[in-house]
């Protein structure tokens, strides 16, 4: 694919191949290990606007950031208008330039509140919530889904809607809310939603190789891609899209990580925090089941720091 800056209203980023935000996932540690690999521009975890608003110590922790807030951006989720602009204007978003609004997280429990997927059978107030964010002098970024069951297809009117209201830029996973992360792209829906506007329109879903980089964008005419788990199956997939050589192995890669989430959690808490990774860093290992086993039972980054070392 053609790597290429890209301008996010009043923002430039070095280049159109993004880390989406993933919750659980995206903390400051995989963020910072993912720009080092040469992504133009990363996301955090999704932040809950009312979360934030009410001074709540979780959504404040998943904005620690690695420093360049260029390149890093938030995602922020709700559903009331007011909420969303005084969160995107508060000081902890400060430091930000870029913000972007959820309406894609097909999980129940954000759906069931009407937040995430749940604004894409609402666009009025969906635009509400964009064109009050707009107000804020963020430059504002919309991330949606093509729908919410198999047959829809809303990703030309929210990308109109989103570009009127004052948005710079609209990322477009393209599968509806009852497939969640599993099922081919719709291509043919992200590129109707391309042509429709002229803002940046970045393609989402089912990246999990070069090739698969390559097929989304000659197939939609997309202005870059954004990687969700295939950024963490393959740690070194961004910076093979962006031509650029990784100053890691993977061996390496875990270890970095490991030192970076016992920089800003206590050592349980990183332990607990880094298993959910395993499965992903070792798949395909042949002879690693006791080193994960091993690993599930840990209470330490120094205990699993010692176990790569023993046995990678």
């Amino acid at each position: 694919m053609q790597i290429s800056a890209l301008l996010i209203g009043n923002t430039q980023v070095k280049n159109n191949v993004f880390l989406a935000p993933m919750a659980g996932y995206t903390d400051y540690s995989i963020r910072k290990l993912q720009l080092e690999n040469g992504a133009g521009l990363v996301f955090t975890e999704l932040v809950s606007a009312k979360g934030l608003m009410y001074g709540g110590s979780g959504s404040k922790e998943l904005l620690y950031s690695a420093g360049d807030e260029n390149e890093t951006a938030v995602q922020l989720f709700g559903s009331d208008p007011y909420y969303m602009r005084a969160a995107a204007e508060s000081e902890d978003l400060a430091p930000f330039k870029i913000v972007d609004i959820n309406m894609g997280c097909p999980v129940p429990k954000v759906y069931k509140n009407g937040e995430g997927s749940a604004l894409l059978k609402d666009i009025l107030k969906a635009e509400k919530i964009v064109s009050e964010c707009v107000k804020s002098g963020k430059n504002i970024t919309v991330k949606i889904r093509t729908g919410l069951v198999k047959g829809d297809d809303v990703a030309v009117e929210y990308a109109k809607m989103a570009e009127n209201a004052g948005a710079k830029l609209i990322t477009v996973h393209g599968r509806v809310r009852e497939d969640y992360y599993s099922g081919e792209p719709d291509f043919n829906a992200i590129a109707r939603a391309k042509t429709a506007v002229k803002i940046p329109v970045i393609a989402n879903g089912g990246i999990f190789t070069e090739k698969d980089a390559e097929e989304m964008i000659d197939k939609t005419g997309a202005d870059g891609v954004m990687l969700a788990r295939g950024a963490i199956a393959n740690p070194f997939l961004v910076s093979k899209l962006c031509g650029v050589k990784s100053d890691y192995n993977l061996k390496a890669y875990i270890l970095k990580h490991l030192t970076l989430m016992s920089d800003r959690y206590a050592p349980r808490r990183a332990a607990v925090e880094f298993r959910k990774f395993t499965p992903y860093y070792f798949k395909g290992m042949v002879g690693v089941k006791e080193l994960k086993n091993a690993i599930n039972k840990t209470e330490s980054v120094a205990e699993i720091i010692q176990l790569i070392n023993q046995n990678l």
